[in-house]
């Protein structure tokens, strides 16, 4: 049996806010609904800057050739989009924005594969998420009312 690595429970354990947010976007019992959507998105906006900061830290470190100009404007903007999203009053476009952020950072590390040195980082990431972007369509359901 393998023995987990830290980044992969790490990986595991910036989950745990997401999971338990996103019922509590349902159960109003311990929190207020402001309370429990700013905690979300806030967290969803902290993580994709951190993954989209790591991304950044990996091209300047492998020195990608001509990807390199290009992986480093995208880890700008995609943490340029969370700020944004902090940012705007309208809590759905918000969702919409981080999660397509989420979504998109995984891509870019799929076409940048020589980034991934590490044997089972694509498919953490992708386990990763796909929670974290389903936990954001729950949040979605709750404010919406479904």
């Amino acid at each position: 049996m393998k023995s987990i690595k830290t980044w992969q429970w790490l990986g595991f354990a910036g989950l745990l806010p997401f999971i338990i947010l996103s019922v509590l976007a349902f159960n109003h019992s311990l929190l207020a609904p402001e309370h429990t959507i700013l905690g979300f998105v806030s967290y969803s906006a902290v993580i994709l800057s951190f993954v989209a900061g790591s991304l950044w830290g990996k091209a300047v470190i492998l020195t990608l050739d001509d990807n390199i100009a290009k992986l480093l404007i995208i880890s700008n903007i995609i943490a340029l989009a969370s700020w944004i999203a902090l940012l705007t009053p309208f809590v759905l476009s918000a969702l919409i924005l981080l999660a397509s952020g989420h979504l998109y950072l995984l891509y870019v590390e799929f076409k940048a594969k020589q980034l991934s040195t590490t044997n089972g980082y694509l498919t953490l990431r992708t386990i990763l998420t796909s929670v974290a972007v389903t936990c954001h369509g729950v949040v979605m359901l709750s404010l919406l009312g479904v």
